[in-house]
């Protein structure tokens, strides 16, 4: 491993991890549990690249087909990143997401559609709420 461009260090690791974005940081994590390991970062700091351009929202899983593995690791990811953050006293803020019916057949087909798609993937806290508690929620 070269330190410096004047002095070179050897040190033996069991596994190196090739970017400090959110998924190597998370695999060298998982894995400094059992072994040793190298984390190799481009840039000055870790997730600065492709990982800091995302939408910060942890997605439910409730578009995705039944059974498919985008719904299954979605629904876990979500309970996963919630229990490590309130283990770890990390402050989150979980605000929901509100999917808005804009005309009739929607209110009356697409959402109850959606509703029953998130139950069948193991989305638990779905709920139809009307334009009234909508406002509660969001006045503005």
């Amino acid at each position: 491993m070269r330190m410096t461009s004047t002095s070179t260090a050897h040190h033996s690791v069991q596994v190196a991890v090739i970017g400090a974005g959110v998924l190597g940081l998370a695999v060298a994590r998982a894995i400094s549990q059992t072994a040793e390991v190298l984390l190799l970062e481009r840039h000055a700091t870790f997730g600065s690249e492709t990982s800091s351009r995302h939408s910060e929202v942890i997605h439910a899983g409730l578009y995705y087909p039944t059974k498919s593995w985008k719904a299954k690791w979605c629904v876990k990811g979500k309970e996963l990143l919630y229990h490590y953050c309130r283990e770890r006293h990390i402050p989150f803020q979980n605000c929901g997401k509100l999917i808005v019916a804009t005309t009739q057949e929607q209110w009356k087909k697409d959402l109850p559609r959606l509703q029953q798609q998130a139950l069948r993937n193991g989305v638990i806290d779905v709920t139809l709420i009307n334009k009234e508690m909508v406002q509660q929620l969001e006045p503005n």
